[in-house]
């Protein structure tokens, strides 16, 4: 009988599921003439439809599978996989995410590996050369020797269904190797296991921070002034604090690094390894809920990319249930549910990171100095390939980790500096055991089994929440974290053993909550530390505007799954309630233009939603994106693009507390925050009406504000590269619930791109886990020329979701795998 596909929740009218739109057609023929040439020697153009795979049918001979298998995709290609074991069900994964996402995964493991300059060329080399050098390969394989048996055949179980698919596929290969002219190697269990490593730097990403504050101190700034940038609330400074101490006092580890090579060392940091910290999540308690059992909602927040990070899968075997939400590449279930416990992340914001200055020995620069001595470094050489060209690199490391400020210099330059920078991170260490408890959280059965499994969650630190099936919920900080005598906050020194590392925090020592009183769990990134454990988490938890708003809500909320999806797109911003009020008085008298007084009108009324469809997100943020670049760009001058993001606290901080940074020290006049503020208005203003016209109440958000989703092909193709790049018009802003970070755009691009946020949102009803919700960005497949490419934008772009029940719906394509 056929059945009815799941009811949709949320609002609006979307696009169809399948892709069919006049803009698609155009893409799909942009890529055709883009390619031509590359593929007419093969047969033309038309062969490369034929890198879709075959999705229906039955495939024989595969090497690695046990007994028969299946791959069921619903009509948005969602999986759904059934086997007679959970090893086999590992080996249909792995066979349908290389159909779906081979190029994905090719990408991740090249880069994890340090091997991309061999498939896009000299380009790649940065990046080869940092990954190399922090060794995640080496880790990954260490990592893979540490897996339980059963663990361990998944990941090989998962390789073998790539290598499966890679055997017997047909046709073309997805159009990114045919313009790249490469094919992909046999897939090896530690490809599996790097994505973790990677992915951990991404949300780990303190050091980054460290070489920051260090240019800002070289540059003349104080400690005082750190303090102020990154203020957690806008407090006043504490007492004592004192703004015209000395940047950098003698003896200190700054003190023997150089202005020019800190910037040298920044602009050699990859991209790839740049901090994505984020995500919502909640959990209500049977008291609070219609049912009398949990709910439990979550949406990890990263950079969007497309493809997407995610593949929704169902998986099932006897006795062995996993739905939610894959990594292409990775067997074991990231967020999701197993019929019996539910559970999602959020990133603790802690400093686990720290950089370690390492004095040379004068009397021999090959070696450095440590608290016993003169020691030896660890040196291995690593052979880099881009294109014809090979080069050997020597890679050297400390006591504390590899030496990061290599990859900028030559061991001779550092002789002549006398210092090194080594990393120091639980990232980098051989014995991690993260993939081993992934796969153990899958196999809890309840909440206490759940919590023994985070036990061995290593590396990056997450706030992991979860609930059962019993009613059982809590939430862990699961991860390690130093015992350190600094905070972290700048490069400490490593050659007198006072900054050392003491070792890890506990694991009863890490912040944790188990079945609230309350009845509520709530994570937004926001502090779950005391201040006083500041020197073991460090200090830049994110501002608690959107666990307030979470918290704001839950307050009246129904706990039905409905309600939880709908808070999920909620858009009011705290933030620009707080802000407004501030900056109104500031330009009171000051509107010299009938669109100027408009908006001020609008903003007076404002409730702070940045809904897609409203006008005053519009003004919101250019006004603020201007104020923020006149107040800190005379101090930080090139450094601000790397401070970036406008951090809530700082401003209402200097506007509130700390007038003197509105003194533009470029000019010979003094200027107080009203002429900064006044005068960033009308900068906002004029940018604006030039964009959108001078009837303000027609701007709308999401005409300025759009989710955009870089492929790194597609999205770096001159003139074409803007036709293949997808996007999609979304509210929100950067404290908001539903997430809409943005940057300043240029050109053809949107005014404001959204380009981090909820690229996953799912809800989880622990009454009946069946009536569970998910939603995902973009689509099943990476391939453009499949139909499943942006099969789940339309209900993602309006904030519907979807079940993914025992049973597909009726639009199926069903591949039976056989040994």
């Amino acid at each position: 009988m056929a059945k009815t596909p799941p009811a949709e929740t949320g609002g609006g009218t979307g696009t169809e599921r399948r892709p069919g739109s006049r803009r698609r057609r155009f893409v799909v023929a942009a890529v055709l003439v883009l390619l031509a040439l590359n593929v007419l020697a093969a047969g033309g153009v038309l062969w490369l439809r034929t890198s879709v795979p075959t999705v229906a049918g039955t495939v024989e001979g595969l090497a690695g599978l046990a007994k028969p298998a299946s791959v069921t995709r619903d009509s948005r290609g969602v999986l759904y996989i059934t086997a007679e074991s959970p090893e086999d069900a590992s080996f249909a994964l792995g066979f349908a995410h290389a159909q779906d996402r081979l190029w994905q995964m090719e990408m991740t493991r090249r880069i994890g590996s340090g091997r991309l300059a061999e498939v896009v060329g000299e380009a790649g080399l940065p990046v080869d050369r940092m990954l190399r050098t922090l060794g995640l390969y080496r880790l990954a394989e260490a990592n893979l020797d540490r897996l339980s048996p059963a663990a361990r055949a998944h990941v090989e179980a998962y390789a073998a269904g790539v290598n499966g698919y890679l055997d017997t596929r047909s046709g073309a290969l997805p159009p990114e190797f045919v313009l790249l002219g490469h094919s992909p190697e046999r897939w090896r269990p530690a490809d599996s296991l790097v994505w973790g490593r990677l992915m951990s730097l991404q949300l780990a990403g303190n050091w980054f921070g460290e070489i920051l504050r260090a240019r800002m101190l070289k540059a003349g700034l104080t400690r005082a002034d750190l303090d102020t940038l990154w203020a957690e609330r806008p407090q006043p400074p504490r007492a004592g604090a004192d703004a015209s101490s000395p940047a950098v006092g003698s003896g200190t580890a700054l003190s023997l690094l150089d202005a020019g090579r800190l910037d040298r060392i920044a602009a050699a940091l990859p991209d790839v390894l740049a901090p994505r910290l984020a995500s919502n999540v909640w959990i209500l308690d049977g008291s609070r809920t219609p049912t009398g059992k949990p709910v439990l909602a979550g949406d990890p927040h990263l950079g969007f990319t497309d493809p997407g990070l995610w593949s929704l899968a169902r998986i099932e075997t006897p006795g062995y249930r996993r739905v939610g939400a894959f990594v292409p590449g990775v067997p074991f279930l990231l967020l999701g549910h197993n019929g019996r416990v539910a559970w999602s992340m959020t990133t603790t914001t802690s400093d686990t990171q720290d950089l370690f200055v390492e004095k040379l020995d004068p009397a021999d620069p090959g070696r450095y100095l440590t608290p016993d001595g003169s020691a030896a470094f660890a040196t291995r050489t690593e052979t880099l390939r881009a294109g014809d060209r090979t080069l050997e690199l020597t890679v050297r490391a400390t006591r504390h980790g590899p030496v990061v400020s290599d990859v900028m210099e030559s061991a001779a330059d550092a002789a002549a500096a006398g210092t090194v920078l080594a990393l120091a991170s639980p990232v980098l260490m051989a014995d991690d055991d993260t993939a081993e408890a992934l796969f153990r959280m899958g196999e809890a059965t309840d909440a206490d089994s759940f919590v023994a499994a985070l036990r061995g969650f290593h590396a990056p630190q997450q706030n992991v929440a979860f609930a059962d099936v019993d009613g059982r919920l809590g939430i862990v900080s699961a991860g390690r974290v130093p015992v350190r005598v600094g905070d972290g906050f700048l490069p400490s020194q490593g050659w007198t053993g006072t900054q050392d590392w003491r070792g890890w925090l506990p694991f009863e020592a890490l912040p944790k909550l188990r079945d609230p009183a309350s009845g509520a769990i709530v994570n937004a990134n926001n502090r779950v530390w005391p201040s006083e454990q500041d020197r073991f988490f460090g200090r830049e938890p994110d501002a608690p505007y959107r666990a307030d708003r979470i918290a704001e809500r839950l307050a009246d909320a129904d706990g039905s799954v409905e309600a939880m999806a709908a808070l999920q797109r909620d858009t009011r911003s705290g933030y620009a309630r707080d802000l407004v009020p501030v900056l109104l008085p500031l330009v009171a008298g000051r509107a010299p233009d009938k669109a100027t007084r408009a908006a001020l009108t609008l903003l007076r009324l404002w409730d702070g939603d940045m809904a897609a469809g409203r006008p005053e997100p519009v003004i919101f943020a250019a006004w603020t994106a201007a104020l923020h670049e006149r107040l800190l760009a005379d101090d930080l001058g090139g450094l601000l693009r790397g401070y970036q993001r406008i951090r809530a606290a700082t401003l209402l901080r200097i506007l509130l507390h700390e007038p003197g940074w509105c003194d533009d020290r470029r000019t010979a006049t003094i200027e107080n925050c009203a002429d900064i503020v006044a005068g960033s208005l009308s900068e906002a203003m004029a940018a604006m009406t030039r964009r959108f016209g001078e009837d303000v109440a027609k701007w709308r958000w999401g005409d300025a504000h759009q989710a955009v989703f870089e492929h790194r092909i597609w999205s770096r193709l001159p003139v074409i590269g803007g036709f293949l790049q997808r996007r999609a018009v979304t509210g929100g802003g950067d404290y908001t619930v539903s997430r809409g970070s943005w940057t300043w755009g240029d050109g053809e691009r949107p005014v404001f791109p959204h380009n981090h946020g909820a690229s996953y949102r799912a809800v989880y009803d622990l009454a009946d886990l069946e009536r569970s919700r998910f939603a995902a960005a973009l689509g099943a497949s990476g391939n453009l020329f499949s139909p499943y490419f942006g099969s789940w934008q339309g209900d993602w772009t309006a904030g519907r979701s979807f079940a993914i029940p025992v049973d597909p719906d009726d639009d199926t394509a069903r591949l039976s795998l056989r040994p």
